[in-house]
């Protein structure tokens, strides 16, 4: 595939051009995407949710206990009368199972029937649908939407955040994680390593987001943003020595580190230093929590 990178003139993230079509894109994750999943190719994370056995298990555990447990503690400091949540691009459905569990109403989206049904197999409501779809005909709502790892994939960032919008309660907030692409410490690893732009996945990856195109983009589409946090710098173990691009058996080795060390930390002390780490662009992943305008 051949393609180049421009950025967004109005809200400063980056994209792959030309932009697949809809049809393309739902083409691919039915058929090619799925097929990635299972031979590791992409999300790796995933790909080992859908494998299981004890990897899964360490997988799932670790999330519930971090990722997951975080979100629920973010949101509850925000507004603690929340209830319904919608998760879209629900995966497997481990975040919607974690929330259930907790005591929330779930709904997940997940547009490839082939993830989506490992969900469903779990006994969660899981349409498979975009959420622009879905939000056309919808006759309910929800107190927190959340968008893991979704605004990466999408051809219309804007469109998604507004369907989100209008599905949101009064005081509903909405959670978006992406990549944190371009940021000082991936650029320094690869020139120190000379990688490239490893991270640059078309089809996979169609648009690049860092903390100010994202917070531009949610507040463009009439969010406040009133919390934003990190995850762990994994290009640190790149500068450090351990090439996880050019070896996959290192990149997993460097994962389960990265699991030890957050699952060794008390859950506030995690928030807070990924949080201090949003501040100076730094992180992995860079989510944002905002809530609907009046």
């Amino acid at each position: 595939m051949e393609f180049e990178i421009k950025e967004d003139e109005k809200y400063g993230y980056k994209h792959i051009s030309p932009i697949p079509d809809t049809s393309e894109l739902s083409d691919f994750y039915q058929s090619d995407y799925p097929e990635m999943l299972q031979e590791g190719e992409a999300a790796e994370d995933v790909a080992r949710l859908i494998e299981g056995g004890e990897e899964a298990e360490r997988e799932r555990a670790w999330r519930r206990a971090t990722w997951y447990a975080d979100v629920q503690a973010l949101v509850e400091s925000i507004n603690s009368d929340v209830s319904r949540v919608l998760d879209v691009g629900a995966g497997t459905g481990e975040f919607l199972a974690y929330m259930q569990d907790n005591g929330f109403d779930v709904v997940g989206l997940e547009p490839s029937s082939k993830i989506g049904e490992v969900a469903r197999s779990k006994g969660l409501t899981i349409h498979a649908t975009t959420l622009e779809t879905f939000a056309e005909t919808a006759q309910e709502s929800f107190d927190v939407v959340t968008l893991f790892h979704v605004l990466e994939h999408v051809p219309n960032p804007v469109e998604v955040l507004e369907a989100a919008r209008s599905l949101l309660r009064k005081r509903g907030l909405l959670i978006v994680k992406v990549p944190n692409e371009f940021n000082s410490l991936q650029l320094a690893a690869r020139d120190a390593l000379d990688l490239g732009d490893w991270w640059i996945v078309p089809p996979v990856h169609i648009n690049y987001f860092d903390y100010d195109s994202l917070r531009a983009l949610m507040k463009g589409t009439g969010f406040s943003v009133n919390t934003e946090i990190g995850s762990f710098p994994m290009e640190m173990f790149l500068l450090m020595g351990e090439n996880y691009v050019e070896d996959s058996e290192t990149g997993s080795e460097c994962h389960w580190k990265r699991v030890r060390f957050e699952q060794s930390i008390p859950g506030q002390v995690r928030r807070t230093l990924y949080k201090k780490l949003a501040t100076a662009g730094l992180g992995r992943s860079a989510t944002l929590i905002g809530s609907a305008d009046a």
